[in-house]
């Protein structure tokens, strides 16, 4: 293993200089031409596992945030020989840790397997949703302000939103495999019950909100009410009991740590804005189109998408939109950033679906380079100035 200084600077420009090589060939089309050409799934998927090994394998260390926690608590894990399903609590993450230290399987070792999951239900996910183009929709994800951070931080609320991710693309591509979305939800839940949101939102936006238009303006009401209200619906989502911790993160403890900075975060919303520009931007096209998507219909001059594709983004939206919108309400709270998770997962994959199924500009393939860029380059900014 490597010293464990290094490991965040060489995943952060590491990422950053594949996704500024990805702009300088995108740059170069002033069509989709590119975004429309299939893309081989070898070379992101032996970009995963080369990640998966060095991010899984990295030495236990403060860091790396909470490593050292679950490392701890790892070692100190007797395995008992069963686990009770108690939905109450979030035993799945305590099967695969009981599963695992029943192998004999070291610390390391463990957090591979976690690490497995994390990057590689996401790339499940992408390569059902964005087969075409997976290295360029991966590249979204792997570039997000918050994917390292939830690859050695906030390791369990990493893991459960990456099943779920998966567990939202095959019931968003076909409905009728909604058994197996659930029960891959079921699971998420049962590594983080937090992960019972984005699937209410999700669930929302299948079966009773057909248009993002709504969440939308859902999303832009949440704002005033957050500084009219903020207080009383932190307490309220506290008293609920979907994550143990919240009513601790809402008390007003604000002792230490990276996100604990109590008040209104306009960083964090300014962030979680940019997906809203761009549902609101891809709302007024299709308005402005005028024409109604046919299913098998290719993207074109006067069609946004196919009727599948719309549909896909319109869950994804939503979802977004719900999920976020309730981070907004309780923005204050300390460590607000483990409740912007539940959206800010989504967050990637939103961007990278419009900007590769949904024909939005004529130079869709330049644009899908500076979006990406943009994307990359905010992120490796705050990991610089975090060095300050």
């Amino acid at each position: 293993m490597f010293d464990a200084s290094i490991y965040q600077p060489i995943y952060m420009w590491l990422v950053f200089a594949i996704c500024v090589l990805i702009f300088f060939n995108y740059s170069s089309s002033d069509n989709c031409g590119k975004l429309l050409e299939k893309q081989s799934v070898i070379p992101v998927l032996l970009l995963t596992i080369v990640l998966v090994v060095f991010v899984g394998l990295r030495p236990v260390s403060y860091r790396f945030g909470d490593t050292v926690n679950y490392a701890y608590g790892y070692v100190r894990n007797t395995a008992v020989s069963s686990v009770s399903v108690d939905f109450s609590k979030e035993w799945f993450w305590h099967v695969i840790e009981n599963t695992c230290k029943s192998f004999g399987l070291s610390v390391n070792i463990w957090f591979l397997v976690i690490e497995i999951g994390y990057l590689g239900f996401v790339f499940l996910a992408v390569k059902r949703m964005l087969g075409e183009s997976p290295f360029l929709a991966m590249m979204f994800f792997l570039s997000a302000f918050s994917t390292w951070t939830y690859a050695v931080n906030g390791m369990r609320n990493g893991f459960a939103c990456s099943l779920l991710t998966w567990a939202i693309a095959i019931v968003a591509e076909n409905r009728k495999q909604i058994v197996w979305a659930a029960v891959l939800a079921i699971l998420a839940m049962g590594a983080h019950k937090s992960t019972l949101l984005p699937i209410a939102a999700c669930l929302a936006s299948i079966y009773l909100i057909k248009s993002p238009k709504m969440a939308l303006y859902f999303w832009l009401i949440s704002i005033p009410v957050s500084f009219v209200a903020g207080g009383s619906i932190s307490s309220v989502f506290a008293g609920l009991g979907f994550d143990d911790r919240m009513s601790s993160y809402t008390s007003g403890d604000n002792s230490g740590g990276e996100y604990t900075t109590a008040g209104f975060r306009w960083d964090f919303l300014l962030y979680s804005a940019m997906p809203v520009w761009l549902i609101w931007h891809v709302l007024k096209k299709i308005e402005a189109s005028g024409v109604p998507a046919m299913d098998g219909n290719p993207a074109g001059t006067n069609v946004i998408a196919d009727a599948n594709s719309l549909r896909v983004f319109n869950i994804l939206a939503t979802t977004y939109l719900l999920c976020n919108s309730f981070w907004v309400m309780i923005i204050r709270a300390n460590y607000s950033n483990r409740f912007a998770y539940l959206s800010w997962f989504l967050y990637p994959i939103l961007l990278a679906y419009a900007i590769i199924r949904l024909h939005i500009w004529d130079d869709q393939d330049r644009k899908a380079g500076q979006i990406l860029l943009a994307h990359a380059g905010f992120t490796i900014i705050m990991y610089m100035l975090g060095k300050l």
